[in-house]
């Protein structure tokens, strides 16, 4: 799914869209949760648990009213704290755009009903494109140092319940780091994963071959899918998360 810097770029611009005061007096936790949904990867949870969302399952489901009725108390933000509420609010966001991801992208193109029928090299271009899409957003050091000055502004009374305090500071320092490193290639090692692991680059050796090919496997990737599909990806994240995030403030 989309990385951490595009989905924290992405609540900055529906916050400058939207200009709700709930968003603006607390940045720093809008744009901890807009990353927040993987935090299962720092806990060793199943995606699922953050995400609200199955994998396995392919009739049409919504990760937001999932997560709402999972934990109703946070569905009330009059009810809430303001850096709960614009926590919440930004993880709205990363929920919607995983969604529109799946099933306008990676499902139809890489996944097991696509042309490439979700083998492996299918995985490593999806996330090659994914990666470059977070690799643009990260290009803007001066949006990306000011999502990182905020994060790490002390922040009291967030209260998530399903995340606990400790593990959301852990997550905050993460990010901090994360959202400061520069839009290379080389990270790509990580965010590869288990699709790297099954083609057989498991070494340091292996991976240095592999990202010589990774800019042309980028381009072959977005000819694939298009640049028209990959916009379009990007525009819709962007309204449905604001319009999601409008409704949740309304």
């Amino acid at each position: 799914m989309p990385a951490l810097a595009l989905h924290a770029a992405v609540a900055s611009r529906i916050a400058d869209q939207l200009r709700h005061r709930a968003l603006d007096v607390d940045a720093g936790s809008l744009y901890l949760g807009a990353t927040a949904p993987d935090i299962h990867i720092l806990m060793g949870w199943e995606r699922e648990r953050t995400h609200f969302f199955d994998l396995r399952e392919f009739e049409e489901q919504s990760a937001v009213a999932a997560m709402f009725k999972a934990h109703p108390d946070l569905a009330r933000p009059a009810e809430l704290s303001p850096p709960t509420v614009a926590f919440v609010s930004g993880y709205v966001s990363h929920l919607v755009m995983d969604e529109v991801w799946i099933n306008d992208v990676y499902r139809p193109f890489f996944g097991r009903s696509s042309p490439m029928t979700g083998d492996t090299r299918a995985n490593i271009m999806d996330r090659a494109v994914q990666y470059d899409l977070d690799r643009q957003a990260r290009t803007d050091r001066q949006a990306m140092s000011h999502i990182v000055k905020e994060i790490v502004r002390p922040v009291q009374d967030l209260d998530v319940g399903f995340i606990d305090a400790g593990a959301l500071e852990r997550w905050r320092e993460l990010m901090a780091e994360s959202l400061n490193h520069s839009p290379g290639w080389e990270r790509f090692r990580y965010f590869g994963g288990r699709a790297l692991k099954a083609a057989g680059v498991d070494t340091p050796a292996a991976f240095a071959e592999f990202v010589k090919t990774l800019p042309d496997l980028v381009a072959e990737a977005s000819d694939y899918v298009s640049r028209e599909r990959l916009d379009a990806f990007l525009e819709k994240s962007l309204n449905e998360g604001r319009e999601a995030i409008k409704e949740y403030l309304d």
